[in-house]
């Protein structure tokens, strides 16, 4: 039986939500061989020891701070969902040199959703990585190609990424695009390490089936609601992109309820759900006060609408 590899990448911010997502893999991939490796940034051992028991298959990687601290929090001022543990998924093929050839690459806020054996069957002996799009809307991928004059025509989001380890080190991947991370030309990367991805790895890529990195953001509401009951259509993987994650409170729904159902089985079982309103930025208020609307709650979304106006005011 052939082996596959998932690797994950956390701090302790997004510990539970990794457990949580290698849970989702081991309930619907009963009859599969899945090790996962989980590179682990300032994580007390403690918290170790609790993801550790949820499976035997699971190998811990610490990242030392001399890897990170070449990058600095400021890369990421435009999306404030994000910290710096997210680079550590360019040295991971590096690391799990020797180890392994060919991995899976997983952000946390992923689930599984379907037998995923199916990735054996994808060659990428001739490529670096196999990936999704970031957008099923053309012009959208367009907007990105001119942003970072891509010679590609496509975008790829690097939430999932089905890497060949050897040719990823022959490119020299991880050092090109740490030259584009770390220099002083970068104001146009809105995604740093993906748009850094994208630039590097131009032409050197297969593009494969949406259905492994299916953005939760693609989706209208009542899919939203209602995805998971068509198995014909589920995909293998969604990715639940965006900083409104379902697993805060406020974010109530069909997302919600599932992603409950497979921390149940993590050892983060009993941890209640964290709140969002601390995160809450300018648009959340005009999102939710549209959502509301919809709802027909209309006090509440007058609220909400009243605060974003009045946030709005004073940002400018």
């Amino acid at each position: 039986m052939n082996n596959i590899n998932i690797a994950y990448c956390t701090d302790s911010n997004y510990l539970e939500h990794v457990a949580v997502s290698i849970t989702s893999v081991i309930l619907n991939n009963i009859y599969n061989s899945i090790h996962f490796h989980v590179f682990l940034y300032d994580v007390s051992t403690e918290e170790q020891q609790k993801l550790q028991s949820l499976s035997q298959q699971i190998t811990i990687y610490n990242i030392s701070k001399n890897e990170l601290v070449k990058y600095s929090d400021s890369l990421n001022k435009k999306i404030t969902h994000i910290n710096r543990s997210m680079y550590i998924r360019l040295s991971v093929p590096r690391l799990l040199q020797g180890i392994v050839d060919k991995f899976i690459y997983l952000d946390a806020d992923t689930l599984c959703f379907s037998d995923i054996s199916k990735i054996l069957n994808i060659n990428i002996d001739s490529v670096v990585c196999a990936v999704t799009p970031d957008s099923l809307n053309k012009e959208n991928m367009l907007k990105n190609q001119k942003r970072l004059s891509l010679t590609s025509q496509s975008y790829f989001n690097s939430g999932f990424l089905y890497i060949n380890v050897s040719n990823w080190l022959k490119t020299d991947t991880e050092n090109k695009a740490n030259r584009i991370l770390l220099s002083s030309e970068n104001r146009n990367l809105i995604y740093p390490d993906q748009d850094a991805l994208n630039l590097v790895l131009q032409n050197q890529v297969l593009w494969i089936d949406p259905k492994w990195n299916y953005l939760f953001t693609w989706m209208n509401d009542n899919q939203k609601e209602t995805f998971f009951y068509n198995k014909e259509s589920l995909p293998y993987i969604i990715h639940f992109t965006g900083a409104r994650k379902m697993w805060y409170q406020e974010h109530t729904g069909l997302a919600q309820d599932i992603y409950n159902f497979y921390k149940h089985f993590t050892p983060w079982a009993s941890t209640p759900l964290k709140s969002y309103k601390y995160k809450m930025r300018v648009n959340d208020y005009r999102i939710y006060a549209k959502s509301l609307f919809r709802n027909k709650q209309f006090f509440q979304s007058l609220k909400y609408f009243l605060t974003y106006i009045k946030l709005k005011l004073v940002k400018k």
